[in-house]
């Protein structure tokens, strides 16, 4: 016989399950997230060289890596964990989604580097490539370096024939950079981790939903939403 829980109990356990989703974003999650941040900041307050108005207005999704660890030993590669957010008709960016990053090298290296990168994906293809599994550039994908102005919004007359460009921050600034073999694909262990269960990327970034709204996340797009995109 099962036995009715008074309404009073019920709605203590619905608080406690609710608090419970809201805790469970994984603190190594927050802090990509933070850094993220803190990345594209840097990225837009460089003062020495901005990015076109062009790329600006036609960015659908932004990608931000922080900390892209590459290490050699004759074999080469490099691996990452990143934050990814895509704008409506609206102009307002969605919830945080997290997309890893992998890159492949083979010839005489030593070495050990930790960089950031921050990809700007400008086309329907680009913006749909982060809902898979794994894309590579290069093939499906093609990408470039990111252009620059002399100041943000000032030029406009950058032609955007690619899907994706790509900046990468070396000695405390940015420049465009060409990645040859990398690639992206979603990781829904750091999305389980964050929200507290598997949400497919698309409900993310394209229908703005999440099951919980952890402070950083929502830092996070109000950050972008204030910089310059148009």
């Amino acid at each position: 016989m099962r036995t009715r829980l008074p309404a009073r109990s019920a709605a203590v356990i619905s608080v406690v399950l609710a608090f419970a989703s809201v805790v469970s974003a994984g603190p190594k999650q927050q802090n990509k997230v933070r850094e993220a941040r803190w990345v594209y900041e840097q990225l837009f307050g460089n003062k020495q060289q901005s990015i076109p108005a062009a790329l600006l207005a036609d960015t659908r999704c932004i990608a931000v890596f922080p900390g892209v660890m590459k290490a050699a030993f004759v074999f080469g590669g490099s691996h990452g964990t990143g934050v990814v957010s895509c704008r409506n008709e609206e102009g307002f960016w969605s919830p945080p989604s997290f997309i890893k990053i992998s890159e492949g090298s083979f010839g005489l290296q030593i070495g050990f580097k930790a960089s950031d990168l921050v990809l700007f994906f400008v086309s329907e293809q680009g913006a749909e490539a982060l809902l898979e599994k794994r894309t590579s550039f290069g093939g499906a994908l093609s990408a470039a370096a990111g252009p620059y102005s002399s100041r943000t919004g000032t030029t406009s007359d950058v032609e955007l024939n690619d899907d994706v460009y790509i900046y990468v921050q070396a000695s405390g600034l940015f420049a465009g950079a060409s990645v040859e073999g990398l690639r992206i694909g979603t990781s829904p262990k750091a999305i389980r981790k964050y929200y507290g269960h598997y949400v497919w990327p698309g409900e993310i970034l394209f229908d703005h939903k999440t099951p919980t709204n952890p402070p950083e996340a929502d830092q996070f797009r109000e950050g972008l939403d204030n910089l310059p995109w148009e």
